[in-house]
């Protein structure tokens, strides 16, 4: 598996293309926002749930409007 945010632990996803980082806190309850294809070093596998990510990504853009 690649080492990009969308397979990392400690992502949290928003939306098709962005989501948050929950390790690195800015603030009080900030976190940071990354793109899908980012990565760091901090990176830690987080297993089934990359491929319920991916299941979530493909069903959202199959109900989106064609442009």
């Amino acid at each position: 598996m690649k080492t990009k945010c969308l397979g990392c632990k400690y992502f949290k996803i928003e939306d098709e293309e962005h989501g948050f980082c929950r390790i690195d806190k800015e603030g009080k309850n900030t976190f940071p926002k990354v793109k899908l294809s980012d990565d760091c070093e901090q990176w830690r596998d987080c297993g089934q749930n990359y491929y319920i990510r991916l299941g979530w990504l493909r069903a959202r853009q199959s109900r989106s409007p064609e442009k």
